[in-house]
């Protein structure tokens, strides 16, 4: 079975001035054709019967069409010819990593599936999506910690990795269970290369400050007018009790054998009022002062010194992923 290749050059990106001729995959025995290796033969040529409409569809400059074939036939055969294809198309669509993704795999078993000829021109599109790419090595010590690109999962520390991005802005995170995140928002040029290297810090590593909810003063203040109001009641409910004893001494002097209301004398009722109106007024005292005392227990232990970290300078970073937008704050080191 042969593969034939289409070179047409991308309108994405300038090509030689030599025009590449289509190629055909020379012939290769099974056993040296590890591309091949576990691809039934039905599946083969299912694969060459897309690839060939797919290229029928990009003579015709239908490129997101031919695209669409070409995946299809990759879904059958990964075969580096088709994914060469597939990345010309990618690159007339202007869709540059993409593209670059797609020579990456196609160049994987080198010359021996696409020709010597369409081996160079890949090399050369390859080169020049380079030049229109970022590249980004990460590289994160600390085992545990995930390392997140753009909001997706890049790689599980210790370890790196090394990713082709669209220049612009991009989101590096690193985290792990009981460690301060670390997040990093990154400005990518074009045709450069970045290396950014994450580290991690623990809660215990921060320096420590004593706190608390209020300054010392307020709930001491609370507590000691919750005693003072109720200290005042005191007085208020000993007097009371004095009118009181008062009254029965008059009552028992003035009517030893009962009297009614209107015979009660003056000094008598007058004691009795005096201390109803003072007993009222220390259970008022009683119950406002025991309230100010409760509250300002609460607020003495709820005020207890605690130990956090001390503040570091904040960074603010965009969030970017697939559909999400927002800011995420980080202290950096």
């Amino acid at each position: 079975m042969r593969l034939v290749l289409l070179l047409i050059a991308s309108t994405a990106i300038a090509a030689p001035k030599k025009k590449a001729e289509p190629a055909p995959v020379p012939p290769q025995t099974p056993q040296a054709r590890p591309w091949a290796e576990g691809v039934a033969p039905d599946k083969q040529k299912q694969a060459l019967a897309l690839f060939t409409e797919g290229n029928a569809l990009f003579a015709e400059s239908q490129h997101a069409a031919a695209l669409a074939k070409y995946r299809e036939a990759l879904a059958s055969w990964d075969h580096p010819a088709i994914r060469y294809n597939a990345a010309v198309s990618l690159m007339n669509l202007d869709k540059p990593l993409l593209a670059y993704e797609n020579l990456d795999k196609a160049l994987a078993w080198g010359d021996a599936p696409l020709g010597e000829e369409t081996y160079k021109q890949a090399l050369l599109y390859k080169k020049l999506l380079a030049g229109q790419l970022s590249e980004l090595e990460v590289a994160c010590d600390e085992a545990g910690a995930e390392v997140l690109l753009d909001g997706a999962l890049l790689f599980r520390a210790p370890g790196s990795q090394t990713r082709r991005l669209l220049p612009g802005t991009h989101q590096l995170v690193a985290r792990k269970p009981g460690w301060l995140t670390e997040t990093r928002s990154l400005e990518l040029g074009s045709g450069k290369k970045t290396l950014e290297t994450m580290k991690l810090a623990t809660l215990s590593s921060l320096p420590m400050r004593s706190v608390r909810r209020w300054t010392w003063w307020k709930p001491w203040t609370v507590f000691a007018a919750g005693a003072l109001v109720a200290v005042i009641g005191i007085p208020l409910i000993v007097d009371a009790k004095s009118n009181f004893d008062a009254f029965d001494a008059e009552l028992a002097k003035q009517c030893p054998s009962g009297c009614t209301a209107a015979q009660l004398p003056s000094t008598a009722l007058a004691a009795r009022d005096r201390g109803n109106a003072e007993q009222s007024a220390a259970v008022g005292m009683f119950t406002v002062g025991g309230a100010a005392l409760a509250t300002g227990i609460v607020l003495l232990i709820l005020n207890q010194p605690r130990l956090e970290a001390a503040p570091r300078p904040l960074a603010v970073a965009p969030i970017v992923a697939p559909h999400t937008t927002g800011l995420t704050a980080s202290i950096r080191f």
